[in-house]
């Protein structure tokens, strides 16, 4: 009985043809192995590319809207209360101890006693400013709940000074993802009695900021900017789609409004001297000059308002 012949023996049987077409097939199979592979691995990209534009899609959408909910009745005292809420700048007037600023100024142009409490998230854009109004919110982390604000709003205060806007920027999102946030954020103010004062958006160094990342970083986020319109640390787009949804939502009638031009114009390019180094917030001179202005124009509202 014959032996059956091992592989590598069987290979003597093949004609130096077969050989030829079967070497020929293995070096063209080699040399498109990227496109086979592409075309075995396609069904997973396209789902990874499906799952990524539905990340990027939540992540530059405005948020859900959360049922409103009701404070207590408004005070029957004369005490003007001024709340402050927002991003770092709204934390650093906190920790700063700068409600006293506001305070101080607001005094010397009225007869009432005048009350500012402020809270603040750092390095939170409007999305999350406007979910920190929340208290019954899912949260991930236990001490994000010291940061909620809906206490300071159950104190109900006559105004509300929203500083919000800069992280919008800081990470490229879209001018419609910070005035869609933004807008629910005056509807909770809104609902329930209080005025909100939107603070125009000043002018940061985010182009300084972002060079001292690395390289393929500072690429996305030039492109990213590009791609949602953010405009690379240009604040025009953000200001002009504010101004355009206030208007076209008929707010501008129900909030106070106050230009950067009524503190710093120029922002950090023509104040550095009231920013601190990283050129994105203020130092204590900042926040003299910024509360000055605000408590200015909130007195002036005040005044304007009872007369009516």
């Amino acid at each position: 009985m014959a032996s059956a012949l091992l592989p590598y023996e069987n290979l003597a049987c093949l004609s130096d043809n077969t050989i030829g077409m079967i070497s020929r097939r293995i070096v063209k199979l080699y040399r498109l192995r990227w496109r086979i592979g592409l075309v075995l691995l396609s069904p997973l990209l396209v789902y990874a590319l499906y799952l990524s534009w539905n990340q990027m899609q939540i992540a530059f959408g405005v948020g859900p809207a959360f049922p409103l909910y009701s404070i207590p009745p408004a005070h029957h005292d004369d005490t003007i209360r001024v709340a402050v809420i927002g991003d770092s700048w709204a934390e650093y007037h906190a920790t700063l101890e700068c409600d006293t600023i506001f305070q101080k100024v607001a005094k010397r142009l009225t007869k009432n006693p005048v009350l500012c409490f402020s809270r603040g998230h750092s390095a939170k854009m409007t999305k999350e400013i406007y979910q920190d109004m929340f208290s019954e919110r899912t949260v991930e982390h236990a001490w994000e709940k010291d940061f909620c604000t809906q206490p300071l709003l159950e104190r109900h205060p006559d105004y509300c000074v929203v500083m919000a806007g800069i992280n919008d920027l800081r990470k490229q999102r879209p001018p419609s993802y910070y005035t869609g946030n933004y807008q629910l954020i005056l509807q909770v103010l809104l609902k329930n009695g209080i005025r909100p004062v939107v603070m125009e958006i000043p002018e940061v160094d985010i182009p300084t900021v972002i060079s001292n990342r690395a390289f393929y970083e500072q690429w996305a986020s030039r492109l990213l900017s590009y791609i949602t319109g953010s405009g690379w640390g240009d604040v025009s787009n953000y200001r002009k789609a504010m101004h355009e949804m206030l208007n076209q939502t008929g707010l501008i009638d129900s909030v106070l409004f106050i230009p950067v031009s009524h503190w710093n114009s120029g922002g950090v390019f023509s104040r550095p001297d009231l920013y601190i180094d990283d050129r994105l917030h203020l130092n204590m001179d900042g926040y003299h000059v910024i509360d000055s202005c605000m408590a200015t124009d909130i007195m002036n509202d005040y005044k304007r308002r009872l007369k009516k």
